[in-house]
């Protein structure tokens, strides 16, 4: 393939992907919302954390996706449009893109904890706890993140750019990629993949220990004793939901990572041909849509993988359908009656 080709597919990525990943992944996001706020999960604090993983979610899509698209559509850069405009975007992307995966982590370490210890998880997780666990969690990545107020500035060079101090550049790029790198990736990663290890090994002891422990009667129905099935039936959800959503956040979020924190070494860009750079802009586009589709797709994976989901929404669904029938039935009569 030659630039020119290359560039054009480049051009076609930026310009149809973006509403793609945005009509899906707002709508998707706000559905979400409604079913875990309106159904049986809302009295659960793992079913709070994924509404504001959401809600998190779907402000990556507004300050990244959006805001990429406009620019490169319409040239309307809101990012460089103002000095606070510039330090306020640069901020909220990295504090979003952090938050996103601990939020994960703090799914993740209750499904551990329910597994380990079901009959305790609610004393523990309670819905105050969590919701002070994610306060001071904001609180320490936006401290994290704050130096980037300061380090960022609005110039003009022949335009305008949103770009960093230049007594604060060597901080960002020799030492602040990796401190980023490991608050975005690496250690929610480490953490993820030992919470699902241990949440898969548990599964699987007690789907064993249940078949062993099984009794069959006469008639063939299986009874097991003293179990609530239908607390386990809404742990497992839970739980398969929290390992679902990890292993997509692996797979879409690590290309991204990798090829960020590792190109200014394997591909200095002092020594780049054009024909490098062209592929490495090519690469390094697609990789960031896959990152930005991790915003987007929690719905679909909710409605595809998780049972209890699918059945709240389409209650609430079914339920407003109902509703909406009979107040026009009811409409109906009334214009006839005063007729």
């Amino acid at each position: 393939m030659t630039e020119e080709f290359k560039l054009k597919i480049v051009d076609k990525i930026l310009t149809i992907y973006p509403p793609i990943l945005l009509s899906i992944g707002l709508t998707g996001n706000i559905l979400s919302v409604i079913v875990l706020a309106q159904a049986s999960t809302r009295k659960t604090s793992t079913g709070f954390t994924l509404i504001f993983l959401t809600v998190t979610d779907t402000l990556i899509l507004i300050n990244s996706v959006l805001v990429r698209w406009l620019s490169h559509m319409f040239e309307i850069n809101l990012r460089s449009s103002s000095n606070g405009a510039c330090k306020f975007h640069v901020f909220m992307s990295y504090v979003l893109f952090q938050l996103s995966p601990w939020i994960l982590v703090f799914v993740t370490v209750e499904r551990v904890f329910s597994v380990k210890y079901p009959h305790r998880v609610r004393d523990v997780f309670t819905r105050k706890r969590v919701i002070r666990g994610l306060l001071i969690l904001v609180l320490v990545l936006s401290s994290a993140n704050a130096h980037l107020i300061y380090g960022y500035e609005h110039v003009y060079k022949e335009a305008y750019y949103c770009t960093a101090r230049s007594n604060h550049e060597d901080f960002m790029f020799k030492y602040w990629t990796w401190i980023d790198f490991a608050l975005a990736f690496v250690i929610p990663f480490c953490v993820l993949l030992c919470g699902n290890i241990i949440v898969i090994h548990k599964l699987k002891l007690s789907e064993r220990f249940q078949k062993s422990t099984s009794i069959t009667t006469q008639s063939g129905q299986e009874l097991r004793g003293n179990l609530n099935r239908r607390g386990n039936n809404t742990a497992s959800h839970f739980t398969m939901t929290a390992v679902i959503l990890n292993i997509t956040f692996s797979c879409l979020v690590s290309p991204f990572s990798i090829f960020a924190i590792g190109q200014p070494y394997w591909f200095p860009h002092e020594t780049l041909s054009s024909e490098e750079i062209v592929n490495l802009t090519l690469i390094g586009t697609i990789l960031l849509m896959l990152l930005h589709t991790n915003s987007a797709i929690n719905f679909v994976l909710y409605i595809f993988c998780g049972s209890k989901f699918r059945r709240d929404f389409m209650n609430i669904f079914c339920k407003r359908q109902r509703s909406l029938s009979v107040q026009s039935f009811c409409s109906q009569s009334l214009s006839t009656l005063n007729y």
